[in-house]
């Protein structure tokens, strides 16, 4: 990363902290958001640019991430998989880094940031709001000069969570966030995270890597609910009295997940499931997520 991204944060899946030259967070530390996020304003994604000051410029294998989002301790999403949210909603993201290298790596560093759409642009714009944080974290505003996102970073190098951030080790760091307005469409959130050895210098043998979670916004009208028919899935009868089916136009395994308007999980995720008993469900507008490898359908349903 350039010199003036000093120390990059950790990178776990949305953001990544920078601990040595960066050790009060790169955004304001250093004025660079490092999730990848945006491509302007020379900020680059981790480490990956040169220069002295930095951390290793290699994105590194050995530092695995995982980004989760959750309401109410119910995983909607993780990384590497398409999820979802409910706009307006708040959400728990928590980002876990684990240290398969060799090394001892006792503490972290990271960021996060959240645009709409599912790419990374010049020019990215913000989407959804991150909650109040307290130190070790902070909630970074854009810098004109340097960055247009709003991000959560480390304020101050962060222990690792376990082992001391020896060999299987893991980082673990959470916050909320309050998914945006309805309307706004697909969003992503990016990270990194970097685990460094604490030797107040950003060298080689610091590690990061990065991660992005991507999320469709779910319905939050009645205005559709006939019969919901299109070329993957079809979801009916809707609005349903006692069952409802669900059939997979195309050949291979499906997964079906319902949520409540609530944003919680009904029905757990199962596999190639044609009918469910909503009988017990109370009347109203439920979510049913039927997905089959890339293709993700979210139909609304109205339990009468």
């Amino acid at each position: 990363m350039k010199k003036r991204a000093l120390l990059f944060t950790a990178v776990i899946g949305i953001g990544y902290l920078s601990l040595t030259s960066s050790t009060s967070g790169a955004g304001i530390g250093s004025g660079y958001n490092c999730t990848g996020s945006e491509t302007g304003l020379g900020n680059a994604a981790g480490c990956a640019s040169s220069g002295s000051g930095c951390h290793s410029t290699t994105v590194t294998a050995g530092i695995t991430t995982l980004v989760e989002l959750d309401s109410a301790g119910v995983t909607t999403s993780t990384s590497g998989a398409t999820g979802h949210y409910k706009p307006g909603f708040t959400y728990t993201v928590k980002i876990t880094g684990t240290n398969t290298t060799s090394a001892t790596l006792p503490k972290f560093g990271f960021q996060a940031s959240c645009i709409k759409g599912s790419t990374a642009v010049t020019t990215p714009v913000n989407a959804g709001t991150w909650g109040t944080v307290t130190t070790p974290l902070r909630n970074t505003t854009a810098i004109a000069s340097s960055f247009v996102c709003n991000m959560v970073e480390h304020r101050t190098p962060i222990n690792a969570t376990t082992l001391g951030g020896a060999t299987g080790g893991t980082y673990v760091v959470s916050f909320t966030w309050t998914a945006p307005a309805a309307g706004t469409g697909t969003v992503s959130i990016w990270s990194i995270l970097n685990a460094v050895n604490g030797n107040n210098n950003a060298d080689a043998a610091d590690k990061w890597n990065t991660a992005t979670m991507v999320l469709n916004e779910l319905p939050t009208s009645t205005a559709s609910v006939a019969t919901v028919t299109n070329n993957s899935f079809n979801v009916y009868p809707n609005p349903v009295v006692n069952t409802l089916n669900v059939q997979s136009n195309n050949n291979g395994a499906f997964s079906v997940k319902v949520f409540d308007l609530n944003g919680r999980l009904i029905i757990t995720e199962q596999q190639n499931v044609t009918t469910i008993n909503t009988t017990d469900w109370a009347q109203g507008l439920y979510q049913v997520v039927v997905s089959q490898n890339e293709n993700v359908q979210v139909i609304p349903v109205v339990k009468q």
